[in-house]
């Protein structure tokens, strides 16, 4: 069996900021502290994307120094709100995959984890470059049996509420890469700040609402949502040849309303 965690947008602040009226570092040692006393037999951790809320280098240098805490293994890309190069700067040339993003693959227990780096600079929606998708082409068809899941930030099926506006813009694209491949298992993104299930063209896909604030989800494209201070949640993947599974495991509980600034 392979166990997994994914953390997603933990909007980290250089020191003495707040994000949203959130500390953000406080919220991310307690998913790690979860992580260590609930997780620890997890064979690794990813986190999932938007890890500097402005892309500041001294967020990723307070990030890094968080992450020692961390006793498993750990898996990193990228989101809207990330630099790259700072990024890349602070933690090591080495994440920038053949791609040229922060895309990867982990292979462990005769399955396969495929990390894509879904960041378009400048832009909060996403989208996968050419050279991305034909990479992650290649690797489904050199093991087409080995189960596979897919992170990315960005969500790629339409969820019909006001986070359309920054989804991953080809996720057609992905679709005609990962259709008729029963391999792929899960297809797991963050940045929507809730949580979701769906399958859409025959692929199972998932959000989690992640670390930083959640949101109430009102089913029309043009309401405007309410932030609320909780709950903050990891995924916790369970996969073997029968069954991807995922679970959500609330590390921050509270679920006051955060009021806009003015």
């Amino acid at each position: 069996m392979l166990k997994f965690v994914v953390l997603s947008d933990l909007h980290l602040v250089k020191e003495g900021a707040l994000s949203w009226g959130l500390d953000t570092t406080a919220r991310l040692r307690a998913g790690i502290e979860a992580i260590n006393s609930r997780h620890a037999d997890a064979d690794f951790c990813v986190l999932a994307g938007d890890l500097a809320d402005l892309g500041e280098y001294d967020a990723y240098v307070r990030l890094k120094q968080c992450l020692d805490a961390l006793t498993i293994p750990l898996h990193i890309t990228i989101g809207n709100h990330d630099h790259r190069d700072t990024f890349l700067e602070v933690f090591g040339a080495d994440y920038r995959a053949e791609t040229g993003f922060v895309d990867k693959v982990i292979e462990q227990k005769d399955q396969r984890v495929i990390l894509l780096d879904s960041v378009r600079t400048g832009e909060h929606g996403g989208h996968l470059d050419q050279a991305q998708l034909d990479w992650l082409t290649a690797r489904l068809d050199e093991a087409p049996e080995i189960p596979v899941t897919i992170i990315l930030h960005h969500h790629a099926n339409p969820l019909h509420t006001r986070v359309d506006r920054i989804i991953l813009e080809n996720g057609s694209a992905l679709v005609a890469v990962l259709k008729g491949r029963d391999a792929v298992r899960q297809v797991i993104a963050g940045h929507v700040h809730y949580t979701s299930t769906a399958m859409w063209h025959g692929i199972p896909f998932t959000t989690l609402a992640g670390g930083h604030y959640n949101v109430t989800i009102p089913l029309d494209p043009d309401a405007e949502v309410t932030r609320l201070d909780g709950p903050a949640q990891m995924a916790v993947v369970l996969s073997d040849n029968e069954q991807t599974l995922v679970h959500f495991d609330t590390y921050v509980e509270p679920a006051r309303t955060i009021p806009v600034p003015t």
